[in-house]
């Protein structure tokens, strides 16, 4: 059977990366430039039908569970993100959703023709800007033993419960089970809120992304805020020392905040 190659797209930057000697996806041919407009589109050379099928045999068995398919994966996704991890050392990039595949160089300048103020205008927006995520966690249990202790309307209501008899006091803790299940519930927002929009204010741009379940952070707290924000080069340890006061002050809840970058824009794009 006869190969049908072309092209797997890394990103877009906007100069020549001069001495690129990286390999692409296939881990067999090199990555390079596709150039149109004072623009790059970097590419590498891929056997499509070979690449789709490992693509889908990996999407229908990860359901198996088995290790190495996982793996297998794993080192699909590591690859493009090396490739884009690399150029974005010596430029600007606009990343591409992995996956992404183009006929050939002629297809890749088109591209680059038909969407030259679309790219122009995200050059220019990622000029001296890469993304730093941010993943917040608390202890729940930690929170509701704080308010039971701290907050007046709980210290009372804990009061009034000892001078209540039996069945009373069932239907009474059942009412409060609920007031501090909503209290929890209220003070984990606001926390959420107040740490993502003050962190916002040392970045360019700030976005909120899907909060994940415990099975898969693998974590004891729960995740409350996943976020990213795009950082202008020079603010990044103001930005750190920003979420490490609030580690501080938030001590009694067990807050964790977890930071991962700096990474291409991924999700500014």
């Amino acid at each position: 059977m006869l190969s049908h190659n072309g092209l797997y797209a890394y990103g877009l930057v906007s100069k020549k990366t001069e001495h690129l000697d990286i390999l692409g996806i296939d881990n067999q041919n090199k990555v390079y430039p596709v150039s149109e407009n004072d623009m790059c589109v970097m590419v590498s050379k891929v056997d499509i039908d070979a690449f789709q099928n490992r693509i889908k045999n990996l999407v229908s068995e990860l359901t198996s569970g088995k290790d190495a398919v996982q793996q297998g994966a794993a080192e699909l996704l590591q690859a493009h993100e090396q490739v884009i991890d690399t150029l974005m050392q010596d430029a600007t990039v606009i990343p591409f959703k992995f996956g992404t595949i183009l006929k050939d160089e002629k297809a890749a300048s088109q591209m680059l023709q038909d969407q030259k103020e679309n790219f122009q205008s995200l050059l220019a927006k990622f000029t001296g800007k890469v993304e730093w995520g941010v993943k917040v966690y608390v202890n729940k249990q930690a929170l509701t033993k704080h308010l039971m202790q701290n907050e007046p309307k709980f210290i009372s209501l804990q009061e009034k419960r000892a001078n209540l008899s039996r069945g009373a006091a069932y239907l009474f803790d059942k009412k409060m089970e609920v007031e501090v299940k909503n209290a929890v519930a209220t003070q984990l927002a606001q926390i959420t809120e107040r740490i993502f929009h003050e962190l916002e204010r040392n970045a360019f741009e700030a976005k909120l992304n899907n909060i994940l379940p415990q099975k898969m952070t693998g974590k004891k707290q729960e995740m409350i805020l996943n976020a990213a924000y795009l950082i202008e080069r020079g603010r990044e340890a103001l930005f750190r020392q920003q979420g490490i006061q609030f580690v501080e002050e938030y001590g009694p809840l067990e807050l964790e905040l977890e930071f991962s970058g700096p990474w291409p824009p991924y999700n500014f794009t």
